[in-house]
């Protein structure tokens, strides 16, 4: 009889290490299904990333007083003093420049638009690549001459922060 108590006891010692050994396994499983679903979610971010649509075009400048009745104010509603100036003399709104471009809003007032001039909405978000260089850019405003050539305008504090030159435009 005590054999066979020997027996079971050994038999009942074993059987924990064996249920915990299982849970364990099941874990790492889990484990390896997070980190599974991690990379997919990290996949689909890098896709989700990519611009819509990449266009060259020209870009032009514009000041106050600049001789083409530039003001301080933008179509959009802000003026000059609502935005910060960076180290090239250049507007900028939350971090992002500043630019006026062919708008909706000008469409819809009855302005020309050229065939297959990109038009923006006030508060659009754009990134321009000026100079090899990337910059997140915010629509404030609308530019006339830009309905028929498809141009960006660059809001800039003035004259000497002006640029002209071919960007590349990526829309998000």
């Amino acid at each position: 009889m005590n054999k066979l108590l020997i027996i079971g006891l050994a038999v009942l010692s074993a059987l924990p290490s064996t249920i915990e050994s299982k849970k364990v396994n099941k874990i790492k499983v889990d484990e390896n299904i997070i980190k599974q679903e991690i990379k997919q979610e990290e996949v689909i971010k890098e896709v989700v990333e990519e611009p819509e649509s990449i266009y060259t075009t020209r870009m032009t400048s514009y000041w106050a007083d600049d001789g083409y009745g530039t003001g301080n104010c933008t179509g959009s509603g802000l003026c000059s003093w609502d935005f910060e100036v960076n180290d090239k003399g250049w507007y900028t709104y939350q971090g992002k420049l500043v630019v006026a471009t062919a708008t909706t809003y000008l469409a819809n007032q009855g302005w020309y638009l050229a065939d297959g001039v990109h038009t923006y909405k006030y508060g659009d978000e754009i990134t321009l690549n000026i100079d090899g260089v990337d910059y997140p850019a915010v629509v404030k405003d609308s530019c006339g001459n830009c309905m028929k050539t498809g141009r960006i305008d660059l809001f800039v504090s003035s004259e000497s922060g002006a640029r002209d030159t071919q960007i590349i435009v990526k829309e998000w």
